[in-house]
């Protein structure tokens, strides 16, 4: 594996008595694509917030390129300029233009110049296949278009991993398709990804490795062809059996 960009050490996390997660341990690589599944409530989405800060772990460490992410009750705080993160949900400010939504981050947190942010921005919607809705609002979008303007708007920060929870969850049966190419796009650029994600097609094709969680817990990893054809784990196999079916 390539030296780990991202260590997940010890890692638990309580919501009140329900236990989350359970002393993960994870190690994502420099430029690897991270395919997470599991059943509904196995700590998955929770997983991807630690990481990104937004959530606050009560044991472990993350270390994200050799810097300790900050244990503090501010969230502030805690979120790392080194990770962008692609929700369901798309949340863009619908009062504002596509181009608007992209710039507002970069000059006002990370004080990068108007001009090098607009820049930033067209160059990214050109990425994303939408360069010429820059002057558009988010209603006026297709969801698909939607989810493809907050990937370039995460992207507009410059991170060295980006985290997908769940991207195509929300979107109609014809979008999923236009989302994963961007995606596809970006793994193929060398992007380190971690992508919580029931596209196995997706999966099989674009992970470097499959992580299954079940229960809190980090049941089984493996490359792609062993993790679908021949997984270790009675667990495993009953999680594939159950989708492959459908």
């Amino acid at each position: 594996m390539p030296p780990p960009i991202i260590e997940v050490r010890k890692v638990s996390k309580s919501f009140g008595r329900l236990q989350v997660l359970q002393r993960i341990d994870l190690a994502i690589g420099t430029g690897e694509v991270v395919v997470v599944c599991g059943p509904s409530g196995s700590g998955k989405s929770t997983l991807l917030r630690c990481i990104n800060g937004l959530e606050h772990i009560d044991e472990g460490e993350i270390v994200i390129e050799g810097d300790v992410v900050d244990r503090s009750p501010s969230r502030v705080r805690r979120l790392s300029p080194k990770v962008g993160m692609v929700f369901q949900s798309f949340n863009l400010f619908p009062h504002l233009t596509i181009l608007q939504n992209l710039v507002l981050a970069p000059t006002r947190v990370s004080k990068v110049a108007r001009d090098e942010s607009i820049a930033r921005a067209h160059r990214l919607l050109h990425l994303v296949g939408i360069a010429d809705k820059v002057d558009a609002y988010p209603d006026m979008l297709s969801g698909g278009q939607q989810q493809r303007v907050a990937i370039a708007r995460a992207l507009c920060m410059e991170p060295k991993v980006m985290l997908f929870d769940e991207p195509t969850s929300a979107l109609d049966p014809e979008m999923i398709n236009e989302v994963l190419d961007v995606m596809k796009n970006l793994a193929g650029g060398g992007m380190t990804m971690v992508v919580v994600t029931h596209e196995m097609g997706f999966a099989h094709e674009v992970a470097d490795r499959i992580v299954f969680m079940d229960a809190g817990q980090v049941v089984e990893t493996g490359a792609p062809d062993t993790f679908f054809t021949s997984p270790r784990e009675e667990r495993t196999r009953h999680f594939i059996s159950k989708i492959l079916s459908h």
